[in-house]
C-alpha cells in the first residue's frame, strides 16, 4: 500500500466497504471520495491488490464454513421432502440427492487420481527390450529376465 498514511487509510476504507456488502462498487468509491482512474491505478498496487485478495480467500473460507454447518440441516430436510406425498417434490428431493451424491463421489474420486501420477505407457514389446537390456547390463542372459524376450530381436544403441 502507498506510504502515507492518508492513502493507506482511503485504500483500506474502500476494501472494507466493497466486502461490507451493502453498497456497489461505483457507491463505495464516491463514498471515499476515489476516482476511476485513482482506483484503476491501486488495481496495479501489489499492496492494495494483495489485501484485497486475502480478503477474498477469507470471504471464500467463511461462506464454505458456513455452507458446511447447514449442510446436514439440508440433507435432512432434503430426506424429508423425499417422503412428501406430492410426488413431483419427492421426486424433485430424490434427484437432488443423486446428484450430490454424484458430485460427493468425484470430488473423493479426484484427489485419489491425482495422487497417483502415472507415466506414459510402454507397450509389451518395449517392455520386453527394456528388461533384456536391464538384464544384459546386470549380467544376466535376456531370456533370464523375460521368457518372452527371444521372439523380440534387441538393438541396443549408444
Amino acid at each position: 500500500m502507498p506510504k502515507d498514511k492518508k492513502s493507506l487509510h482511503r485504500q483500506l476504507g474502500v476494501i472494507a466497504d466493497f466486502f461490507a456488502g451493502d453498497l456497489s462498487q461505483a457507491q463505495v468509491l464516491t463514498k471515499h471520495r476515489v476516482s476511476e482512474e485513482t482506483y484503476r491505478a491501486w488495481q496495479f498496487d501489489a499492496d492494495f491488490t494483495d489485501e484485497m485478495d486475502r480478503r477474498i480467500v477469507t470471504a471464500h473460507r467463511e461462506s464454505a464454513a458456513l455452507i458446511a454447518r447447514v449442510a446436514s440441516m439440508a440433507a435432512n430436510r432434503l430426506i424429508e421432502l423425499m417422503k412428501s406425498p406430492k410426488e413431483e417434490i419427492a421426486r424433485r428431493a430424490c434427484l437432488n440427492i443423486i446428484s450430490i451424491g454424484e458430485k460427493a463421489i468425484k470430488k473423493v474420486a479426484a484427489p485419489a487420481e491425482q495422487k497417483t501420477p502415472q507415466g506414459p505407457a510402454i507397450s509389451p514389446e518395449s517392455a520386453s527390450k527394456l528388461l533384456a537390456v536391464l538384464a544384459e547390463a546386470a549380467g544376466a542372459s535376456p531370456e533370464e529376465a523375460d521368457p518372452q524376450i527371444k521372439d523380440f530381436p534387441v538393438v541396443v544403441e549408444l
